[in-house]
């Protein structure tokens, strides 16, 4: 305890002009941590944070695999991003996709737009689908509650006897198979998200980011000092929670929670923000993160995911898991 308090006034000395020590010595660790807890909400300190920071394909505090599907260029490319904020182009490749649109349902033959996850790698019954394949995690909760259906979205190879078999896709993205084994040779799937666009994917800027990073903490701040009223400012009014609640359902189930007053620890880890392509160019974006959330009498550790609009610098949640 000793040495983490020491580490975070040190810290703070070094890139604050304020005087921590003194507020320390005065007032105690918790209101050092109150003013960390400010600093982090306020978008002027994210924009100085991301001055060197490479944010085209969003912002990522765990290094990751960016893999950028362009469906009407046929084009793969491969982007490696570090947590300081490098992004490093690996390679560009030629690519099978399906048919232009939003995916729909089961059989549509469209190859779904959006931002995902690599779920798992393995090697294919079929040998139709080439030497390995990466499942996508087509259908998410944007998906759903969009009504949207299917599954099965793959990256995979050509068909091994491919002279019998020409490669032809449903909706997945279909390599070459030695571009496919070297994609495999590179990646780590377990830290690669894959975005799938049509020829409408704009670079984000720091501002947008510094705006989505303040945004985070400021709704972490309202939640976690339990005022109701400003947390559910931070919903849009088309909001949907992962299990169908609308805003009026979810707002009632987090007051009655909210009055209970319970002390929460709250604590946002290994953040990352991607943009979600859609056919209306609507200014969407998908953050994940890791959540630690303790009370006297609930404590939960897992992964969370919040799609969020952006229009004229006001952040809105729309839909959460």
């Amino acid at each position: 305890m000793v040495k983490r308090i020491l580490l975070i006034i040190g810290i703070a000395t070094m890139l604050y002009s304020k005087n921590y020590i003194d507020i320390y010595r005065h007032d105690g660790i918790q209101e050092v941590k109150k003013l960390f807890d400010k600093e982090l909400q306020d978008k002027a300190y994210w924009s100085n944070y991301l001055r060197d920071y490479d944010t085209t394909y969003g912002y990522f505090e765990k290094q990751k695999y960016i893999i950028v599907a362009n469906k009407k260029s046929k084009k793969l490319d491969l982007f490696y991003a570090d947590a300081k904020g490098n992004l490093q182009e690996i390679f560009t490749k030629d690519i099978i996709t399906g048919k232009s649109g939003e995916k729909k349902k089961e059989g549509d033959l469209i190859t779904p737009l959006g931002t995902y996850k690599i779920t798992m790698s393995f090697v294919p019954k079929d040998t139709f689908y080439g030497p390995i394949a990466f499942s996508i995690s087509y259908p998410n909760t944007f998906d759903r509650l969009s009504g949207r259906d299917g599954h099965g979205i793959w990256i995979h190879g050509y068909p091994l006897d491919h002279e019998k078999r020409p490669p032809v896709t449903k909706g997945c993205m279909v390599l070459k198979n030695d571009q496919l084994l070297e994609l495999n040779s590179t990646i780590d799937p377990k830290n690669s998200f894959v975005i799938i666009h049509e020829d409408n994917l704009k670079p984000i800027s720091k501002e947008t980011i510094a705006n989505i990073l303040s945004f985070i903490y400021r709704w972490k701040s309202a939640w976690q000092n339990n005022d109701i009223d400003s947390y559910l400012s931070f919903y849009s009014k088309d909001f949907k929670s992962y299990d169908g609640l609308n805003l009026s359902s979810f707002s009632i189930k987090k007051r009655r929670i909210f009055s209970r007053k319970n002390k929460k620890s709250i604590i946002f880890k290994y953040i990352s923000i991607l943009p979600y392509p859609n056919l209306k160019n609507s200014p969407i974006y998908k953050i994940f993160f890791y959540e630690i959330y303790h009370t006297k009498y609930y404590n939960f550790k897992g992964n969370k995911e919040l799609y969020i609009k952006v229009e004229n610098d006001k952040v809105k949640i729309f839909i959460e898991k």
